[in-house]
């Protein structure tokens, strides 16, 4: 809204409360009525365009180690809900299309018979409260929109895997499963799920020198399963365990971004072949920006830009001139927020860090440079040890 048009606006306002003659003085009280009003609208204004326009800019907001404080006349995008201050989470972290819906935390592990055995806490946001709120699921996955949840009952793997209703706390539908499950993932339509079987308790690995490196749980195949007749199929896919490399037991099978194609981590005797099309056969096509040495964010949802990384530097690239764009900085790339915008990891600002230790989720433009800080820090081994599921909202 422009001056003239704040002017306009208040001499009609006037004009019908009174058939009195305009004083003098009109145009000038017009304008200092409207003076704040005016102030920030533009300042809102200003931040929008400066954050939207061409997919790429963002605000000057909070620059790294601010802790999301903002400065003279900046302000938090509309469709950004931080928490700088809280590790893990109590209260939504979300920014543009994605949210965290869910995070994994209290770790636990035990070592027995050569075995180690980890153990989580999963926590879910509700919608009713406003906040993340402790579960009784062995594992989880959100729907894309953030309306339901796929779950598995504590002991897994279990033998059946629920549709949660997010608005209720509900299940309202339970699947049966011949072979049990231990992990599971929704399609990116949101209509079907690819559910992991397993022999024992799926994050189990067989400790080195332990003298049996096969001791841990394998997995033994998945089920597609379509959630509204709740009809499934299986495909047995086991793990060759006559290779030594295999000491792990949770290797979900998951879903690449189209739904076309599902990626399958070391399939039997250690072929190279990892995509499956949906009748369980290896597909000779490979979808670009993805795979299991990919960043989670891989291409931007308008093919402009890819992420590429080793698990803890990442780097943005154009992928019309593969041109790198601002510099390599040290943090996973997460998900787009949008065309122009990241969720990924971040380093504290002294840059002692490293995975999953001295952390924080922020947003950041493509080159990294500006950023917003969406959570606080967290450390391994302590109660700020977590690990967020990110999903379209």
């Amino acid at each position: 809204m422009n001056a003239d048009q704040l002017l306009r606006d208040t001499l009609r306002e006037w004009a019908e409360e009174t058939p009195a003659p305009a004083r003098p003085d009109l145009a000038g009280r017009a304008l200092l009525r409207r003076r704040r009003r005016r102030a920030t609208a533009v300042t809102v204004a200003a931040a929008a365009f400066a954050l939207l326009v061409g997919g790429v800019a963002v605000p000057v907001l909070a620059e790294s180690g601010q802790a999301g404080r903002s400065g003279p006349g900046q302000r938090m995008p509309n469709d950004v809900s931080a928490h700088p201050e809280e590790s893990p989470p109590r209260h939504l972290i979300a920014a543009g299309g994605v949210a965290v819906s869910a995070y994994q935390a209290d770790r636990k592990t035990r070592k027995q018979d050569g075995v180690e055995r980890t153990t989580y806490t999963w926590y879910l946001y509700d919608p009713g409260t406003q906040a993340y709120e402790k579960t009784r699921w062995g594992w989880l996955d959100v729907a894309p929109g953030m309306r339901r949840a796929a779950v598995l009952e504590k002991t897994l793997p279990a033998s059946r895997v629920g549709i949660l209703d997010l608005a209720t706390g509900e299940v309202t539908k339970w699947i049966p499963l011949k072979h049990k499950a231990g992990g599971v993932q929704w399609s990116p339509d949101g209509k079907r799920l690819v559910v992991t079987t397993y022999s024992g308790y799926p994050d189990s690995e067989a400790l080195s020198g332990s003298g049996d490196e096969h001791t841990a749980p394998v997995r033994t195949g998945y089920y597609l399963v379509d959630v509204a007749s709740s009809q499934t199929r299986y495909h047995p896919m086991g793990v060759d365990t006559s290779k030594a490399l295999i000491s792990s037991g949770r290797l979900d099978v998951r879903w690449n971004r189209d739904g076309k194609l599902l990626l399958v981590p070391l399939p039997p005797g250690g072929a190279m072949e990892t995509w499956y099309d949906l009748e369980g056969r290896p597909s000779n096509k490979t979808p670009s920006y993805e795979g299991p040495d990919a960043p989670p964010a891989g291409l931007s949802p308008d093919g402009r830009y890819y992420t590429v990384g080793d698990g803890w530097t990442a780097t943005v690239k154009e992928t019309r001139t593969h041109r790198t764009v601002g510099a390599e900085y040290g943090g996973m790339t997460l998900a787009w927020a949008d065309n122009g915008r990241l969720v990924r990891w971040d380093c504290r600002p002294d840059h002692n860090c490293q995975r999953g230790m001295g952390e924080r989720l922020v947003l950041t433009d493509p080159t990294g440079r500006i950023e917003i800080p969406l959570s606080g820090y967290r450390y391994s081994d302590t109660p700020q040890d977590w690990e967020p599921l990110i999903t379209r909202r």
